[in-house]
């Protein structure tokens, strides 16, 4: 039987530990795992017979293989699949209609209501430009106050 090799991160999923613990199994060599040069430095690569044995993962490797047999068996057979069709009836299209008038008019009294506060924020801010003008001094120059 040929070995299979999974990287670090596939290891972790499917045992269900961190990528830190498969790590130190490696290192202890508790995992049977080579390395793979990539331009970034190595990867590791574990074998799956060890980490079945280690971590007795092998119910999960039979499911995946069950799930990609069925999935081969989904492909070759033309089973015609049914299409379930759903249809409006005149009392939803009524409440979609009454519910999206609603909608409508709540937006328009939004609206409605949002210019009105900028309105008064516009006259608020008008005014208080006003009072900073008259409170501003007077452009009189220093010898011109005793005249």
């Amino acid at each position: 039987m040929a070995q299979t090799f999974l990287s670090i991160q596939e290891s972790a999923e499917i045992s269900s530990k961190s990528i830190q613990t498969i790590r130190r199994a490696i290192k202890s060599k508790k995992l049977k795992s080579r390395k793979r040069k990539t331009p970034q430095g190595y990867n590791y690569m574990i074998d799956k017979e060890s980490l079945i044995s280690l971590y007795d993962v092998r119910s999960i490797f039979d499911e995946q293989a069950n799930t990609k047999k069925k999935a081969s068996e989904g492909k070759i057979s033309k089973t015609p699949r049914k299409l379930s069709k759903q249809y409006l009836t005149k009392d939803d299209l009524g409440m979609f209609k009454d519910t999206v008038q609603k909608l409508i008019s709540q937006h328009e009294k939004d609206k409605e209501n949002l210019f009105r506060l900028i309105k008064t924020f516009q006259d608020r801010i008008v005014g208080l430009e006003n009072q900073v003008k008259l409170l501003a001094e007077p452009k009189k120059k220093w010898y011109e106050l005793w005249k």
